[in-house]
């Protein structure tokens, strides 16, 4: 197909296809791997071979560092067909819903001989703001039949929401997510250290497709999800954070996600590389029946102190290239990552959390949040 075909073919690809199960209808569209439909970005070299008409992509530099973007066109739903032969021990991936912002929906693959078994093998991940969210959502990881260094064929189904991954022609998907960005349609991109060939976009979903993508999780009514937050900022003294630290002004209501996440990337960009060490601060208020002792289940992300009553009661760091301070399950966010009672009055008890936006290790660039569970709600109101 000529280029400027090809071009005008992709363009037509505005598609709304919203909780459907449509028949596999409408034509593929071959997207050509040509430098004429893409900006590349780091080192990346589209190569013409016999065997591939519509070209290969090679990315020889690292996931985030090595990409490319395709020029034209707009999804929102469909089919994404791709081959990759990935290189042993990278990640390349495939964004998709990409906006100028930062924002996009993705899916990548950690490359090993291990992937078979591997439960962290396939992940799908969403990109806000600038800040890659690989974990904070520990459940949109599978295992998946990859082999490294040679062509694994790689299949998204996107209906609205929905997300299933299929994995080298298997009848099943490997991974199925339910889509955590906030952008609805945006551009394709490819990332990773490896070659690619034969991309097709289809805007209908595989015929019989049977969705088993989770359903939004819940929890218990004991989660904590009433929460105020003001803007990182640095403390002003080279010390941990006190109860002291905390603003007196600037607080406003912020939202959860669902299933009680606190994902403070919706709300704050990333912070600058090699700014000072900056924190948020969350609030909320415990209305107890009477005295008594809870036990707190916390998931965080990258370095928290918790004061009840003016008190701290607890501090942790869950830092993944710290040795030591990396927390189970494997440096992500989760109800498993820290436990510790608090003492409540009767009456009013308030409870604050300062929760570092940048540490060194992560750059301000992925996960930044908690989640927050109480062992019971009753005799307590203002969760």
């Amino acid at each position: 197909m000529p280029h400027s075909m090809a071009r005008l073919a992709f363009l037509a690809l505005i598609i709304t296809v919203v909780d459907t199960n449509p028949v596999l209808a409408t034509p593929a569209v071959s997207v050509p791997f040509t430098a004429g439909n893409w900006t590349a970005h780091g080192n990346a070299t589209f190569l013409t071979r016999e065997a591939f008409p519509g070209g290969l992509l090679q990315v020889t530099s690292d996931s985030e560092e090595g990409y490319v973007t395709l020029t034209d066109g707009v999804f929102s739903s469909g089919t994404i067909d791709v081959d990759i032969k990935p290189v042993n021990d990278q990640m390349p991936g495939v964004r998709f819903r990409q906006g100028p912002d930062g924002t996009a929906e993705m899916v990548y693959i950690r490359a090993s001989p291990d992937c078979p078994a591997s439960q962290d093998c396939l992940q799908y991940v969403p990109l806000l703001h600038g800040r890659i969210l690989w974990d904070m959502y520990p459940q949109f990881q599978a295992s998946a039949p990859v082999v490294p260094d040679v062509w694994n064929h790689l299949r998204l189904v996107v209906a609205g929401r929905r997300l299933a991954v299929f994995v080298n022609h298997q009848s099943e998907p490997s991974l199925t997510a339910r889509l955590q960005g906030e952008g609805s349609s945006g551009t394709l991109a490819l990332e990773g250290k490896a070659v690619y060939a034969n991309l097709t976009i289809t805007p209908a979903l595989p015929k019989g497709i049977v969705w088993r993508t989770p359903d939004a999780p819940q929890q218990a009514g004991s989660m904590v999800t009433r929460w105020a937050v003001t803007p990182p900022a640095p403390l002003g003294h080279a010390g941990e954070p006190t109860a002291d630290d905390q603003p007196t002004v600037g607080w406003a209501a912020l939202p959860v996600d669902e299933g009680g996440l606190v994902n403070l990337a919706r709300r704050f960009p990333p912070t600058a590389r090699g700014a000072l060490r900056q924190y948020a601060w969350l609030r909320t208020t415990l209305v107890a029946a009477h005295a008594q002792t809870r036990h707190v289940a916390l998931g965080f992300l990258r370095e928290v102190a918790v004061f009840v009553n003016g008190k701290e009661v607890f501090a942790g760091k869950n830092l993944y290239n710290v040795p030591g301070s990396r927390l189970p399950p494997d440096g992500r966010l989760s109800l498993d990552n820290a436990g510790f009672d608090i003492e409540l009055k009767k009456g009013l008890n308030n409870v604050v959390v300062a929760i570092d936006a940048n540490t060194p290790d992560m750059r301000g660039r992925y996960g930044w949040g908690l989640e927050m569970k109480l062992d019971k709600a009753e005799g307590i109101r203002g969760l």
